[in-house]
């Protein structure tokens, strides 16, 4: 008979993702746009400063200043301090990002203009964050629109910035332009109606993945500004995805940094009512109760009780299985190469002519892995050598994936429909794949398979 394991069920709610603010300004102030560069944690933030000196708009609002601080253990330590010195400066300064060879982008309103409601918003360029240092406007920008919140690609020679020029999809795009052999840029182009729409795209980012994240409110799915992500193509860009759920909440969220390994960030929200950062780390899930991988059951004892009548002197059973078989007798054993479907013939033959008088019985039998899921791993797993494993969960019966969870034995922890690792020493080794209920997050499943890795 076929074996059909249910696997072990947890009664705690799975968390992927921890999401939480991050506590470096007063409980009133703004902060937004983190961008992390090897420890230091960067931002913006509209918390008033200096004691002596204080600037305003023309609403009465504190200017966005850029601030620094140290992260220790991806946690701010100390005090914030302004990205320039002591500097107060009398202009908005949104945002910042960096190119690989440490120059600095800064998004801030014009020098000219500064406090006057409406003023537009360009890319300075900055080579020292000393108290003095004045930034460069980017010439390739247009004078009479806001151009800001730019990320430099990982190589230098892409600049992606969200602007409301004319011309554009909607209330602001996002724009591309490129590096020239003289060190300058060329000039903006549209990243085309599959990334922009009639609303917003701002918040572009670089991730060192290759995925170009950004945020935007002008989708079906959109709820506020949302985050999402695209990557290059031959042809242009490809269609965005939307980001973790988790990550984005009911309300605006943009201004991401994701680590490398793509396990934690930041990022701004207004979720709470005022734009904050949050830090957000994955969480593997855990799973308790964890069952080993069932090899589907290929052997059967083939019987017929109303063949026993025919098996006489005179006449003999002859079962036939669609995978070649052929045997004799009221009750037969027969193994079946692999899963699938099989044709079964029972027929009566006489003895005495060697010829077969008529079909007793014909059936299906329809052999499928156990209910649950498969890992399938290489045939040869070597020492140092990268070996990927995959899960098969088609044999899953009502129960839609949220995602798969692998635990390599080796202290890896991977997710994905495939994980590939590389074991440092021979011998044997637990591998185990775990997935989540997509529709409670609730129900878990998993299964592990024993493998020897050698030499």
């Amino acid at each position: 008979m076929l074996i059909l394991c249910t696997l072990g069920v947890a009664n705690a709610r799975a968390q992927e993702i921890d999401i939480r603010p991050v506590k470096i300004m007063g409980v009133n102030a703004n902060a937004i746009y983190p961008v992390v560069v090897d420890s230091t944690l960067f931002f913006s933030s509209d918390q008033k400063w200096d004691l002596t000196k204080t600037y305003f708009d023309q609403r009465g609002k504190h200017l966005y200043q850029l601030f620094k601080i140290e992260l220790r253990e991806r946690k701010p330590s100390g005090t914030p301090t302004p990205y320039f010195g002591r500097a107060n400066r009398p202009y908005n300064q949104y945002a910042i990002c960096f190119d690989p060879d440490g120059g600095a982008y800064v998004s801030q309103n014009n020098m000219n203009a500064s406090v006057v409601r409406g003023a537009p918003v360009s890319i300075f360029e900055y080579a020292s964050d000393a108290d003095n240092a004045e930034g460069t406007r980017l010439s390739n920008m247009p004078s009479k629109a806001s151009c800001g919140m730019a990320s430099v690609s990982m190589d230098g020679k892409m600049m992606i910035f969200a602007s409301d020029m004319r011309g554009g999809e909607g209330r602001t795009d996002l724009y591309f332009c490129t590096k020239t052999p003289s060190g300058g840029w060329t000039e903006p182009q549209n990243m085309g109606a599959v990334i922009n729409t009639p609303g917003i795209e701002t918040s572009p980012y670089f991730h060192t993945s290759g995925k170009i994240f950004f945020a935007s409110d002008g989708r079906e799915d959109s709820q506020g500004l949302d985050l999402f992500y695209t990557y290059k193509t031959a042809d242009g860009f490809a269609e965005p995805v939307k980001f973790d759920d988790e990550i984005n909440g009911m309300r605006d969220d943009y201004g991401l940094y994701y680590s490398q390994d793509e396990k934690w960030g930041f990022v701004t929200s207004n979720r709470d009512g005022t734009d904050k950062i949050y830090y957000f780390e994955r969480t593997f899930p855990t799973f308790e109760e964890c069952e080993e991988t069932q090899a589907p059951e290929l052997c059967y004892t083939l019987y017929e009780a109303s063949a026993e009548s025919y098996d006489t002197t005179e006449y003999q059973i002859i079962w036939r299985t669609s995978d070649g078989g052929l045997q004799t007798g009221v009750e037969v054993d027969h193994c079946f190469p692999k899963v699938g479907n099989y044709q079964i013939e029972l027929s009566v033959l006489d003895k005495t002519t060697g010829e077969e008088m008529f079909s007793l019985a014909e059936f299906e039998l329809e052999i499928e892995w156990p209910n649950q899921l498969r890992i399938v791993e290489p045939e040869v797993i070597k020492v140092g050598q990268p070996a990927t494993f995959v899960v098969d969960a088609e044999p899953f019966k009502d129960f839609p994936p949220l995602d798969f969870y692998w635990d390599m034995g080796n202290g890896d922890q991977i997710k994905g429909t495939q994980a590939t690792t590389t074991f440092e020493a021979p011998g044997k080794y637990k591998v185990k794949c775990g997935t989540i209920d997509a529709r409670t997050r609730v129900d878990k499943r998993c299964t592990w398979k024993e493998i020897i890795v050698v030499k």
